[in-house]
């Protein structure tokens, strides 16, 4: 009893022209739809090659993110780099270390929270809620000098506050950009 083997029919239609480049000559379909593609639009899929339409993957995890979780990516360096102006000028130059080490670590509690997102949104996140939190924080802390300063001298004329804030600025920005290089050195 001998059993025979079908062969494939290699004498039907030749090479075929890329469905998204016609002139293109081809052998290879696309593993789901079936399409001839070329090697140009061929993509590595988990059992053959597909078309870009078929081989892109629905979403990526490492940059799609919930509502939630975007909340949670703005809100978190908001307060702490509210907390971190703050302390940046009660600790004086001292809080660049402090604010450096504290923009690694808000990267590290948000990569611990939200998973690890990474991207050019998640970056502008992270950096805006910095921003602006330490620049408000810092704001907070001078205002607060500047009434108790005004409080202390009841009857004596003082410093405008515009003029008190002027040798006070650099340190709020550099504590600013202190945690913003932090978390961004954390953020590769």
């Amino acid at each position: 009893m001998t059993s025979e083997i079908a062969l494939p029919d290699l004498t039907g239609p030749g090479p075929q022209a890329c469905y998204r480049h016609p002139d293109r000559e081809t052998w290879v379909r696309c593993g789901r739809c079936d399409r001839p593609i070329c090697t140009g639009c061929a993509m590595q899929g988990p059992v053959g090659l597909r078309c870009k339409d078929c081989g892109k993957p629905v979403r990526d995890a490492f940059t799609s993110m919930t509502a939630q979780q975007m909340l949670l990516a703005i809100g978190l360096p908001l307060g702490a780099g509210l907390v971190v102006g703050y302390l940046a000028m009660q600790f004086g130059w001292f809080a660049l270390v402090l604010a450096f080490f504290a923009g690694r670590f808000i990267v590290d509690v948000l990569d611990r929270t939200n998973g690890i997102k990474r991207g050019p949104r998640m970056v502008a996140m992270v950096v805006g809620g910095l921003l602006v939190g330490t620049l408000a924080g810092g704001g907070l802390s001078v205002w607060m000098v500047w009434q108790e300063m005004v409080a202390a001298m009841a009857g004596e004329e003082t410093l405008p506050f515009e003029v008190f804030i002027g040798p006070m600025l650099p340190q709020v920005l550099i504590a600013a950009g202190a945690s913003v290089a932090g978390a961004i050195a954390h953020l590769r």
